[in-house]
C-alpha cells in the first residue's frame, strides 16, 4: 500500500477535501452484449461481499425489448483478484473501490473518479456518483430508470461499468509503468518524472458538443456518451473497450508531447488507444478467478479470449449486434481502414489510418516469446521516451525500433506493414500489390536500379518459394518476372520479395494479404425463384435460396455477359454485383468507377445481358459476381426471405475471346512504328507484310522507313496458325523541315521555330535541357523566351506532334548561353542633313562572328560588310528600338538592343496672306455692289458714293502655304465698332454696317487643317497668318 499511499497523496491533493476511507464493494455491471455481470468484492467469504441484488435481478422483457435484444442477457459471476498489483493492495487488487463518507459511497478512489452527468446541470457542477451505504461496503446497485437505460443504451448501470473498467485499465498502467521505471516511487512526481499517472476523471452520460454517440478524451475528462439506439450500433460509452480506449488517449497525453492535432499524429494516438484496450482486456482476463457461471466462460467471454473470434476486435462489447468498430488483426475488414503504410492515402481519418500500427502490434504480440503485455510495454517505453509533437507513423516506427530489445524483429514487422524508418536497417524494395481474392499480383516499381542490374529474384508466400528467378538461367528476362500473380493461402499470407543486384546489393520487402475466395456476406434467403441458370452457355444449378458456384470458363470484359433463367421469373427484380475491389463485399457507390452494382433491372422474366466495357481499369484475375433475384431492389448484402442469391467465382479477363487484330501507326521523323494488338488469343504472335511481301514475323511492334503509300497487313497467329488479319494503307507524312533558333539576351533564350506550312494542328513539346529538366507544351509557333538563370551549354529539343496524322518530328540543337566580352556594342550616329537617317557602327573588337544582322522597325537586315557601317532612314521621327544580332562561330546568337529617339526637325508649315479681294453691297438695302481688289494689311476700303450703310458681301483671301496644304479662312467684323473682335462677330457677311461716324475694322485669318482656326478672335495659331483692313464712308 505504500506505493498507493504516495500516489494517493498526489491524486487526492487535486480533489476538494476528500475523505481517505475506502471500501471494496460488489456491483451490478454489464450490458446487452456482455450480459449481466455480478462483480463480487473480496471479503472473509463470498457471502458478505457478494453482489446479491445483481444476482437476483430478472432482466426486463416486453415486445420492444424482445425485438431489440432477441437474446436475453445471461446473469454471470465476475470475480477479479490481483494481489500482485501495486494498486488497491488492501483489497487484493480488486478495483471496484469506493470512498465512504458519512453513510455515502462515492465512486472515487486514488486512481479513478467517476462523475455522473445530470440533466439541467452545468458540466462544471457535475459531481461524483454516490449512493447510500450506511454499512460501508454495500453493493453499488441503482434500479432507478433501469428499464429506460437498458432500452436506450443497452446498459444497466453505466456508472458501475465505467468505474470498474477504468480501475482495471489504470491498475494495469500503474503496474506496467512501475515495472518499466522501478526507481520512481510516486505516480506523477513534480520533478524528474519518468512517467505520470493522474487520477482519471470520468464523466458518465456526457459527450462533448452534444455528440450523443461519441465518447472522447478532452484533455481533462474522459467523456462517456449516453448512446442510444437511433443507429442501432451505438450503445453506451461505458463498455470496457470504449473506457480503456479513451483512457489510452489520456495516458499518451500525460506521458508524451504528442497531441491529437490531426493527420498522422492523430492516427498514432488512435493506434495507441486501441493497443491500450487490448492490453487492458488481456490484463483483465488474466486476473479473473474461476467460479460458477463465470463471465469468462460465457460465449461472449470465450470469444473475447479466442484469437480466431473476437479477441482482436475493438468495441464488440459495445455494439448491439456484437460486431466490432475495428479489426486490430485485419484492419481492412471494416472496408475503410488500411493495414499498410503504403496505402495510407486510401484512409480518410485517423481511426482508419491507425490500422497500420495496430496491425504491427498484432503481429508483434503473436511472435514467439512475445504476448500482448510485452508488446504493450514496448509501446509504452517508445511513447514515453521518444514520441514528440510531430510523431507521425514513420517516427512512431523509429521510436519502436530504437527502444526494442530485438530491433531486427521489430524492423521486420514494421516493414511488413510498410513502415521503414531511418533506423530500420532495411533496404526496402518498392512494389505495388493488387488483391485478387485468393491470388495477389505484385509489381516491382523500384527505380533505384536498372533491369540489367538484377541478378536474382525470389518471391515467397508464407515462407514457401513461388518464384525463383536467376539471370542468364534460361528463365527469360527480368521483365517477365517483375510483375506476376501468386496464389495465396487461405487466410493471412505474407508475400516476401527478395532481390539481389549484380553488385551484391540485396533488397527485400513484404506485403500482408488476406486470401479468400468466398463472399463475406451471405444473405439469409429462403425463396427459390429458379432451379438453374445458364451463364454464357455454362449451366449452374441453383435449387436453394443461396448458391455458390465456380464458372469453368473465363468472363471477358468485352464480351456480352448473358444469364438465362430456366424458369420464367414473373417480372422479378434482378441485381448483378461484381466485387471489383476484391474485398468480398458487394457495394453500391455513387462513383461510377468504383460502383459494384452492374445491373439493376425490374420486370425480368427470362434473361439478362450486360458487359464490362466501362470497367477497363479493373484488374484481371479471380472475382466474385452476385446475382440477386428479389421482389424489389435490394442491397448486395441485404437479408431477405423473399429473394434468391447466386454467387459466382469467375476468372475475369480483360479483353475478349473473340479473335480480333488491329494495328496502329506512329511516325517519328522518317520512321514509322507499327503496333499490333488483339483479343481472343492467348500468347498471340504477329506477322507483318508490306505490299504483300513479308517484312517481319513473331513480333507485335516493328519500325520501318517509308517513302510512299504502303499497303500494310498484319496476321494474328495462334500456335503458328493464322486466325485473323487486318490491313490498311499507310501514307508517310513529308518532313516539314523542322528547325529552331535561340537568340541570347543575358541568360535568356528567345526561341523561334521554323518549318514548312502544316496541314494539321501542331503541338510542340519543348525540352530545354536545363538542370531542372524543364519541359513545356505549346500550341503555336510564336516566339517566346526561356530564362536559364545561368550561363552554359544546353541541349534543346523540340518535338512537333501532328496528332491527327500520328506523326512526330524532332529537332535538336545545343545552345550556348554565355556572356559577350565587355565593350561589345554598336554606335548610332544621326545625320545632320537628314534627321531620320542613322548610321550604325558595330563595336565588336576581335570577337569572331559568322553573321551580323540589324533589326530596325521590326525587319531584319543583313549588311554586306559584317563589321562596317550600315545606314538606315526611318519613316518617321519618334522612339525606335534597334537590335544588333551577332552569330558566333559556335552557333550562339546574341542580341544587343539600343533605344533611340529621333526628333522631328522639319520646319513648321507657314501660311502667308498676300492680299484680299473685298466685295461690298452699299445703301440701306445693300443693293449697290462694288468690288475692291488687292487690299493689303491696314488698307482702307472707301466708296465714292458716300453711302452711310453697307454690307460685307465677300472676302476672297489670296494666301499661300509653305507645304502646299489647302487653306481655309475666317473673317472677323467689328460690327459694334468697339475695337474688340468678339466670338459672335465671326464671318458676319451680309450684316448691315453703319458707316456714318467710325470705321468698321475687319480681320482675316488664313490657316490649314493641321493648324486649326483661331482659339482667340483674330489671333492665328502658330504658322497661320492674319491681316486687317478698314471700311469707311
Amino acid at each position: 500500500m505504500k506505493h498507493l499511499t504516495c500516489a494517493a497523496s498526489f491524486a487526492i491533493a487535486a480533489l476538494p477535501a476528500l475523505a481517505t476511507q475506502y471500501q471494496a464493494v460488489p456491483a451490478f455491471t454489464g450490458n446487452a452484449t456482455m450480459g449481466i455481470n455480478c462483480v463480487h468484492a473480496p471479503g472473509t467469504d463470498l457471502v458478505t461481499n457478494k453482489a446479491d441484488k445483481c444476482s437476483q435481478f430478472v432482466p426486463p422483457t416486453n415486445p420492444r425489448i424482445d425485438a431489440q435484444f432477441p437474446t436475453p442477457p445471461t446473469t454471470n459471476n465476475l470475480v477479479y483478484r490481483n494481489p500482485q498489483s501495486k494498486s488497491f493492495t488492501a483489497f487484493d487488487g480488486y478495483p471496484m473501490v469506493v470512498e465512504v463518507e458519512q453513510g455515502k459511497c462515492y465512486l472515487r478512489n486514488e486512481l479513478v473518479n467517476t462523475i455522473i452527468a445530470e440533466r439541467n446541470v452545468a458540466p462544471e457542477d457535475f459531481t461524483t456518483y454516490s449512493y447510500d451505504c450506511p454499512n460501508g461496503n454495500e453493493e453499488s446497485y441503482d434500479d432507478s430508470n433501469m428499464l429506460y437505460k437498458y432500452i436506450v443504451s443497452g446498459a444497466f448501470q453505466p456508472q458501475n461499468d465505467a468505474h470498474l473498467f477504468a480501475g482495471v485499465t489504470m491498475q494495469m498502467a500503474v503496474d506496467y509503468f512501475s515495472e518499466l521505471y522501478p526507481e520512481q516511487t510516486s505516480l506523477c512526481p513534480t520533478w524528474n518524472a519518468q512517467y505520470c499517472i493522474n487520477q482519471m476523471q470520468l464523466r458518465v452520460n456526457y459527450s462533448v458538443d452534444g455528440q450523443t454517440y461519441s465518447s472522447s478524451w478532452d484533455g481533462t475528462y474522459v467523456n462517456l456518451a449516453a448512446g442510444g439506439n437511433a443507429f442501432g450500433q451505438f450503445a453506451h460509452g461505458s463498455s470496457f473497450d470504449i473506457v480503456s480506449h479513451e483512457i489510452g488517449h489520456a495516458l499518451l497525453t500525460w506521458n508524451s508531447d504528442l497531441q491529437y492535432s490531426g493527420g498522422e499524429q492523430s492516427a498514432v494516438h488512435e493506434a495507441f488507444s486501441d493497443m491500450t484496450t487490448l492490453a487492458a482486456r488481456d490484463y483483465f482476463f488474466k486476473n479473473l478467478q474461476a467460479t460458477t457461471n463465470a463471465f469468462q466462460d460465457t460465449p461472449f467471454g470465450l470469444s473475447w479470449q479466442n484469437d480466431n473470434e473476437k479477441k482482436w476486435w475493438f468495441a464488440a462489447d459495445r455494439n448491439f449486434n456484437g460486431m466490432p468498430s475495428r479489426y486490430v488483426n485485419f484492419p481492412r475488414f471494416d472496408l475503410i481502414s488500411v493495414d499498410d503504410y503504403r496505402d495510407i492515402e486510401e484512409a480518410s481519418g485517423p481511426h482508419q489510418k491507425s490500422g497500420v500500427l495496430s496491425k504491427f502490434f498484432y503481429l508483434l504480440s503473436k511472435q514467439q516469446g512475445w504476448d500482448i503485455a510485452k508488446a504493450y510495454k514496448l509501446v509504452l517505453s517508445a511513447a514515453k521516451q521518444c514520441f514528440n509533437t510531430n510523431s507521425d507513423i514513420d517516427h512512431a516506427g523509429f521510436c519502436l525500433v530504437k527502444h526494442a530489445n530485438d530491433p531486427v524483429l521489430v524492423s521486420t514487422l514494421l516493414q511488413q506493414v510498410g513502415v521503414t524508418p531511418s533506423n530500420s536497417g532495411v533496404d526496402n524494395l518498392q512494389f505495388d500489390i493488387a488483391r485478387l481474392l485468393d491470388e495477389a499480383k505484385y509489381d516491382i516499381t523500384d527505380r533505384s536500379f536498372s533491369y540489367s542490374q538484377v541478378d536474382t529474384l525470389k518471391v515467397l508466400v508464407n515462407g514457401v518459394t513461388k518464384i525463383d528467378w536467376a539471370k542468364n538461367n534460361g528463365q527469360g528476362s527480368y521483365s517477365s518476372v517483375k510483375s506476376s500473380n501468386v496464389v495465396l493461402d487461405q487466410g493471412e499470407s505474407i508475400i516476401e520479395l527478395r532481390l539481389r543486384l549484380t553488385n551484391g546489393q540485396e533488397k527485400n520487402a513484404y506485403r500482408i494479404v488476406y486470401g479468400a475466395d468466398t463472399p463475406r456476406c451471405v444473405p439469409e434467403t429462403a425463396a427459390v425463384a429458379l432451379s438453374s441458370l445458364t451463364i454464357n452457355g455454362q449451366q449452374v444449378n441453383a435449387n436453394s435460396g443461396y448458391t455458390f458456384a465456380s464458372l469453368q470458363q473465363p468472363v471477358y470484359s468485352l464480351n456480352q455477359f448473358r444469364a438465362e433463367f430456366n424458369t420464367q421469373l414473373s417480372n422479378r427484380h434482378v441485381n448483378v454485383y461484381a466485387d471489383f475491389n476484391r474485398n468480398r463485399v458487394f457495394e453500391e457507390k455513387t462513383d461510377l468507377l468504383s460502383n459494384e452494382l452492374l445491373l439493376s433491372q425490374s420486370s425480368v422474366t427470362t434473361d439478362i445481358n450486360f458487359d464490362f466495357s466501362s470497367f477497363q481499369h479493373v484488374e484481371a484475375g479471380p472475382m466474385l459476381l452476385r446475382i440477386r433475384v428479389d421482389d424489389a431492389k435490394q442491397s448486395g448484402c441485404a437479408k431477405t426471405t423473399t429473394g434468391q442469391v447466386v454467387d459466382l467465382l469467375v476468372d475475369f479477363v480483360q479483353g475478349s475471346d473473340v479473335k480480333t487484330v488491329e494495328f496502329t501507326h506512329q511516325q517519328v521523323n522518317d520512321s514509322i512504328t507499327l503496333t499490333a494488338s488483339s483479343t481472343g488469343v492467348e500468347n498471340p504472335t504477329y506477322n507483318w507484310y508490306f505490299n504483300d511481301q513479308q517484312v517481319a514475323q513473331n513480333t507485335a511492334v516493328i519500325t520501318r522507313q517509308m517513302t510512299d503509300t504502303t499497303k500494310v497487313r498484319v496476321d494474328l497467329l495462334s500456335n503458328g496458325q493464322v486466325v485473323q488479319s487486318s490491313e490498311q494503307n499507310i501514307t508517310p507524312i513529308a518532313s516539314p523541315r523542322l528547325n529552331f533558333s535561340c537568340t541570347v539576351q543575358q541568360t535568356q533564350c528567345q526561341f523561334s521555330v521554323q518549318h514548312d506550312e502544316l496541314t494539321a494542328s501542331p503541338r510542340y513539346l519543348w525540352s530545354f535541357g536545363d538542370s531542372f529538366d524543364t519541359k513545356t507544351t505549346r500550341y503555336t509557333n510564336e516566339v517566346f523566351t526561356f530564362d536559364y538563370r545561368e550561363y552554359g551549354q544546353f541541349d534543346v529539343s523540340v518535338d512537333l506532334y501532328l496528332d491527327s496524322l500520328n506523326a512526330q518530328f524532332t529537332a535538336t540543337k545545343r545552345v550556348h548561353v554565355e556572356s559577350l566580352p565587355d565593350g561589345v556594342t554598336f554606335d548610332v550616329n544621326v545625320s545632320q542633313q537628314d534627321p531620320l537617317k542613322v548610321t550604325l557602327t558595330p563595336q565588336i573588337g576581335a570577337l569572331d562572328i559568322i553573321d551580323l544582322r540589324w533589326n530596325v522597325e521590326r525587319v531584319w537586315h543583313q549588311p554586306q560588310d559584317l563589321k562596317g557601317d550600315w545606314s538606315y532612314t526611318f519613316a518617321q521621327a519618334g522612339t525606335h528600338d534597334i537590335y544588333m544580332a551577332l552569330t558566333l562561330n559556335n552557333g550562339a546568337i546574341h542580341t544587343i538592343k539600343q533605344t533611340i529617339v529621333l526628333e522631328d526637325v522639319t520646319p513648321p508649315e507657314v501660311v502667308t496672306i498676300t492680299d484680299v479681294d473685298v466685295t461690298m453691297d452699299y445703301s440701306y438695302w445693300c443693293w449697290v455692289n462694288e468690288t475692291f481688289d488687292g487690299i493689303k494689311d491696314n488698307d482702307t476700303v472707301n466708296y465714292w458714293g458716300n453711302y452711310s450703310y453697307g454690307c460685307l458681301n465677300r472676302v476672297k483671301v489670296n494666301a499661300t502655304s509653305s507645304a502646299g496644304s489647302p487653306i481655309k479662312t475666317e473673317v472677323w467684323v467689328d460690327v459694334d465698332k468697339d475695337g474688340v473682335y468678339e466670338t459672335n462677330e465671326r464671318n458676319k457677311y451680309h450684316t448691315r454696317l453703319r458707316l456714318s461716324n467710325k470705321s468698321v475694322n475687319v480681320c482675316v485669318v488664313a490657316y490649314t487643317d493641321e493648324q486649326g482656326s483661331s482659339a482667340v478672335p483674330c489671333v492665328p495659331q502658330e504658322g497661320a497668318d492674319s491681316m486687317q483692313f478698314k471700311i469707311v464712308k
